[in-house]
């Protein structure tokens, strides 16, 4: 279903009170210039409020989404419906009763649990199923490792990021800059400051390995698990029997090896007396069977005190080998366990940091698939020493808290950084842009981003249409990656590739062949390659350009 112009602002429903609501009926009100009514608890709620505070957003409070609710939001009117409510089981419900009220609305569901989604979305017509966390993932790893972003469009490798960013030669320009105004889409990039751009995607490296040191584990065991006292009593027992052996063999005709082999008996399996022995052996005998006496019972609780210590620290705190260019995640709630699952997709070591062993989502995700788990919290140093902070490619703070994040992010930078380490990337989760930016200016080095900003304009493309793939945001603009397919007798059947493009409006990326309604294969059409109605044009649009093309593809009658 495609919202076509018309006079009259096209209405809308959305339900949530989060930040992604928050949102997504910010560009719905202002960009799509529509009339929103927001379904919510409490319109005293923080986003609440600042939602009853825009032009063109009326609130309706309701403890949950039901039929009453929908009423007084005027359904019937609605052009299309989000449910954007952090909760799958709530959002399959409130689904399911939207569909019953009015049937073939659009709809457009936010789910974590992507196999659950496309299930609910196979059985709802015009219905699309979105992740929030799955969309802001890609864009929070690729900042912290500094390389661009993979498009998220089935049959294409194609990544995108600043000009330096890039594997090999920009294809073209995505936004640049004209002096201080924004420019994009771009036919011609002379004189512009190219800022985004697009290029083919480099092979898929190979999975990374944890760098250790020869025997590692071992050594790293030690260090980390056995105490000073330990130490105490090796050292007591190494002196004993040096000076044992020595007197030993300085008293008795007899190798050393000979003596160091009596002392060690004597030290470690208890006394054999001997009366034949000369009296300087028998007191080199007793003198060391007391020492042992007293010292060995302390080592050996010593080292089963480390070896508890080890096994029920196991599942709690961390690497239990050294670890260098690993990325460290703080918070395994939605977006974490995204992000988490970003980097293992991509072959790159994690360690997760998580305030408590409570359940949380991204916790026996973790485990699963092997990552170090430290349980406490990011902004102690300890914790992050714990994580191997001190050698790690970057530290990404993905809890819901701002202050928080912002503390682990100043915990991070001041923990020595290993010879031969790097620089040490961090990158925030914050909600407020503006805030993220004064944040950037207060920690050098450190890049913060909003999830929900992230995410939004994907759910707000969606409501409008089910064709957008993928977003890529510049400034106070998005850009919309779109599958647009061309209809029997359009405006462009036949007519020669090139004519797709738009300067400033649309880009073709590449076209589908379509056969008996599956996907088949993706091709990069010559400028004067003749379109077919029966093929999907992949482009890069804005918001105007993705119209005027939906109208330019769409047949006579429609």
């Amino acid at each position: 279903m495609v919202i076509a112009k018309r006079p009259q602002r096209p209405q809308f429903v959305v339900c949530g009170d989060g930040p992604l609501a928050f949102r997504v009926s910010f560009a719905l009100s202002t960009r799509y210039q529509g009339d929103v009514t927001v379904i919510l608890p409490s319109a005293g709620s923080k986003h609440g409020a600042q939602m009853a505070a825009r032009d063109h957003v009326r609130i309706v409070e309701s403890v949950r989404p039901d039929a009453d609710a929908f009423r007084r939001a005027r359904l019937d009117d609605a052009d299309a419906v989000a449910l954007l409510d952090q909760d799958d089981a709530g959002n399959i419900e409130t689904a399911l009763l939207v569909n019953e009220l009015k049937p073939g609305v659009r709809l457009v569901v936010r789910f974590f649990d992507d196999e659950l989604g496309a299930g609910i979305a196979d059985h709802l017509p015009n219905c699309d199923v979105l992740s929030a966390s799955k969309i802001a993932a890609p864009s929070l790893v690729a900042l912290a490792l500094g390389e661009a972003r993979h498009l998220e469009v089935p049959g294409i490798d194609l990544v995108v990021g600043r000009p330096s960013q890039l594997p090999g030669r920009p294809l073209f320009t995505l936004a640049a800059l004209d002096r201080e105004e924004a420019v994009v889409l771009p036919d011609d990039d002379t004189g512009l400051e190219p800022r985004i751009a697009v290029a083919d995607a480099p092979p898929d490296p190979e999975p990374s390995k944890r760098v250790r040191r020869p025997n590692g584990r071992v050594w790293y065991f030690v260090r980390q698990n056995l105490n000073r006292y330990v130490w105490y009593a090796l050292a007591v027992l190494a002196l004993v029997i040096v000076a044992g052996t020595t007197l030993v063999s300085l008293t008795e005709p007899a190798h050393w090896t000979t003596a160091l082999y009596r002392v060690v008996l004597d030290t470690l399996a208890g006394a054999d007396p001997d009366e034949e022995a000369r009296f300087v052996t028998r007191g080199v005998q007793v003198v060391v069977t007391l020492i042992s006496v007293a010292v060995i019972p302390l080592l050996t609780a010593a080292l089963v005190d480390a070896v508890v210590r080890a096994r029920l620290a196991a599942a709690t705190s961390g690497p239990g080998s050294p670890m260098s260019g690993h990325v460290v995640v703080v918070g395994l709630g939605d977006v974490g366990t995204r992000v988490l699952a970003t980097l293992l997709e991509r072959g790159i070591p994690v360690v997760a940091v998580n305030l408590r062993d409570d359940g949380s989502r991204g916790i026996p995700f973790a485990r699963e698939h092997g990552v170090p788990v430290v349980i406490g919290d990011g902004r102690r140093t300890d914790v992050l020493k714990a994580a191997q902070v001190g050698t790690a490619r970057a530290v990404m703070a993905m809890t819901s808290d701002d202050v928080a994040n912002i503390g682990i992010s100043i915990a991070a930078d001041s923990i020595d950084r290993d010879p031969g380490a790097g620089r040490l990337s961090r990158v925030l989760r914050l909600f407020d842009e503006g805030f993220a930016r004064r944040v950037q200016g207060l920690i050098p080095g450190s890049a913060a981003r909003s999830a929900s900003a992230l995410a939004s304009p994907a759910f707000a493309a969606s409501v409008m249409g089910p064709d957008v793939l993928d977003t890529v945001p510049f400034r106070d603009r998005v850009l919309l990656v779109a599958e647009v397919p061309m209809h029997a007798h359009c405006e462009l059947e036949q007519r020669p590739a090139r004519e797709v493009d738009v300067p400033g409006e649309v880009r073709l990326l590449a076209a589908r062949r379509r056969q008996k309604g599956f996907a088949t294969d993706v091709y990069w059409p010559a400028p004067t390659t003749p379109l077919p109605h029966n093929h999907h044009l992949i482009v890069i649009a804005t918001r105007t350009g993705l119209e005027r093309l939906r109208a330019r593809t769409a047949g006579p009658d429609q």
